[in-house]
């Protein structure tokens, strides 16, 4: 239901990526940089793994192309399937070296691209939470161009594990990717020093969305929420977006948690959560769910985060419950199901999926096209209801968010007491994409900073 560089943003952000090689030396040919290393029978050069490889496309070692040396690494679609599709191959790093800033070069020649090419850097913790990610999503690189060098940059956070460096190709067309370069604060790898602090083999927190230790239940009349809390003080729920879980904040409870006491739901039918109910789906339904997940645990005022869906349901409580509502921060979040919310092109994507999730006859499938068919008919908001809204409220989106900016705009506009922000180079997934900005006008609203 998203466009490629969103679904590719989804990706690499909420599926954990490999195992990190702590045998690797600090050599450059150890990296394999240059791609000139391929062993007998591979089809990738060595080091080099395939992250996602999309239906239609093919990724392997070329000497038909090279930027220098003999050999470059080559992406390609070669068939036309239907929905959209990306393909990318990660080199994956220890992060055992000494340093405040990674730097990643590239040289790229593309032919045909529609959509997207790009490299990316992404640093994890040992939970495989996402600390650093950066792409070159603003540039929109596309078409049709010879050799040239690209390069991005990342922080090293202090409890950086695992390092992340890839090659992406978006939807049609072809790439060739050479003489790539990591580089430790201007430094090559190969000359980086080492952190005597860095733990190869660390002990693993519990994942957010499964840890038991601080889980708990609530049984509904056709439902059973299952939620997380982390830290004690002032209440703040945090409702995720449609398909997701709790996981889907996990790069927002730490930094919440020090200041609130976190209330991680998975709404029904959706991560942990159950639903015994058949019918039609609604916002409507999941604020009346929140409202008796507040009283089951005592809880009469709370702040409230949500993000798209979620964002929608925070809405909706704002206005049918405000009693309940202290302060509410939404991203992506729309009022009604129409092409002035969201544009033609989502709303055809979203059919696709009901499509393609219709075809399964499982549980999780028919519980998936119940969600996405919700889409095309919720939520029935309007301006004048909002305009009822006592709590105050950030509004917040992304400048490339699937919600359109007018409506976004609009919403915020028609709130009393609120403050509108656009995340400038964001998309609809804000929160994972720059989790240090979102995480720091989150708290500064909270905490009446912001006015």
């Amino acid at each position: 239901m998203i466009k490629f560089f969103a679904t590719a943003i989804a990706v690499f952000f909420f599926i954990p990526l490999f195992a990190q090689n702590n045998g690797q030396s600090l050599t450059d040919t150890a990296h394999n940089f240059g791609f000139e290393n391929v062993s007998p029978n591979g089809a990738l050069p060595d080091k080099w793994v395939k992250f996602n490889l999309a239906q239609g496309y093919t990724c392997e070692a070329s000497t038909a192309e090279r930027h220098s040396g003999n050999r470059s690494l080559f992406i390609e679609k070669t068939e036309s399937v239907a929905g959209d599709g990306f393909a990318s191959v990660v080199n994956i790093i220890p992060a055992k070296y000494k340093g405040k800033e990674i730097e990643f070069k590239a040289w790229l020649k593309f032919v045909d691209v529609t959509s997207y090419v790009g490299i990316l850097i992404r640093i994890d913790d040992a939970s495989h939470t996402v600390l650093e990610f950066r792409t070159l999503q603003d540039q929109h690189i596309h078409g049709t161009k010879d050799w040239g060098l690209y390069s991005i940059k990342a922080a090293i956070p202090a409890d950086a594990q695992t390092i992340y460096v890839s090659a992406v190709l978006g939807g049609p067309g072809k790439l060739w990717v050479d003489d790539t370069q990591v580089l430790i604060d201007g430094k090559d790898i190969s000359q980086a020093k080492l952190n005597p602090d860095y733990n190869p083999h660390p002990v693993k927190k519990p994942a957010y969305g499964s840890n038991s230790a601080v889980s708990g239940a609530v049984k509904l009349k056709t439902a059973t929420l299952y939620y997380e809390t982390y830290s004690s003080g002032e209440p703040l729920l945090l409702l995720h977006g449609n398909s997701q879980s709790i996981l889907a904040f996990k790069y927002q409870i730490s930094d919440l948690s020090k200041k609130y006491k976190i209330i991680a739901v998975d709404t029904r039918g959706q991560g942990k959560s159950t639903d015994e109910t058949t019918g039609p789906l609604s916002y409507d339904l999941f604020a009346d769910d929140m409202k008796q997940l507040l009283d089951s645990l005592h809880i009469t005022k709370t702040n409230i985060l949500g993000w798209s869906d979620g964002g929608n349901t925070g809405l909706i409580m704002a206005v049918k419950y405000p009693a309940y509502v202290n302060k509410l921060a939404v991203t992506g979040a729309n009022l009604f199901p129409t092409s002035d919310a969201i544009p033609d092109t989502v709303w055809k994507q979203v059919k696709q999926g009901i499509t393609e999730w219709s075809a399964g006859t499982d549980a999780h499938s028919k519980m998936e096209v119940r969600l996405f068919t919700m889409l095309l008919n919720e939520p029935h908001l309007t301006f004048e209801d909002i305009k009822k809204i006592q709590a105050p409220v950030l509004v917040m989106a992304g400048a490339h968010d699937l919600i359109l900016e007018k409506h976004t705009r609009a919403i915020a506009a028609a709130i009393p007491n609120s403050k509108l922000v656009i995340f400038k180079g964001a998309s609809h997934y804000v929160p994972v994409e720059i989790p240090k900005e979102f995480n720091a006008e989150v708290l500064k609203f909270f905490s009446g900073q912001q006015q």
